[in-house]
């Protein structure tokens, strides 16, 4: 296995995305990480993101409809988008590990399920 550096702007990188509670796309941590080392490349921030979600430091979340985001949470579970505000929500949905494990012609590792639909947020707007 390919050994990998700890840099400095990995570090900084990480450590901004704990410090979320929610999904951040590239380019919202861009900005965030921009403010504390002026100096850093997008591509920089866009390559450290892929290289810390393949080796599992944090969640990486593809969407069909926008801008894939990444997650402080690395374990398994399921997301919830809006369909009104686009925010993306961990669920309490329990993750299902039996999924992983269905008889089929392929080998299945791990699943990911995103559901679309509208907050509780964006209901309580239509209900004003």
């Amino acid at each position: 296995m390919k050994e990998t550096r700890n840099t400095s702007q990995k570090d900084i990188i990480r450590k901004e995305i704990m410090l979320q509670s929610d999904h951040l796309t590239a380019d919202q941590i861009y900005v965030l990480v921009k403010e504390k080392m002026p100096c850093i490349s997008r591509a920089t921030v866009f390559r450290n993101l892929k290289k810390l979600a393949e080796m599992g430091e944090i969640g990486f979340v593809p969407t069909m409809d926008g801008a894939d985001c990444f997650d402080y949470r690395n374990h398994n579970h399921y997301h919830f988008k809006c369909n009104e505000c686009h925010r993306l929500f961990d669920t309490d949905i329990p993750y299902d590990e039996n999924l992983d494990k269905v008889d089929s012609e392929f080998k299945i590792l791990k699943h990911e399920t995103l559901f679309y639909g509208v907050c509780s947020e964006c209901l309580a707007k239509h209900t004003v």
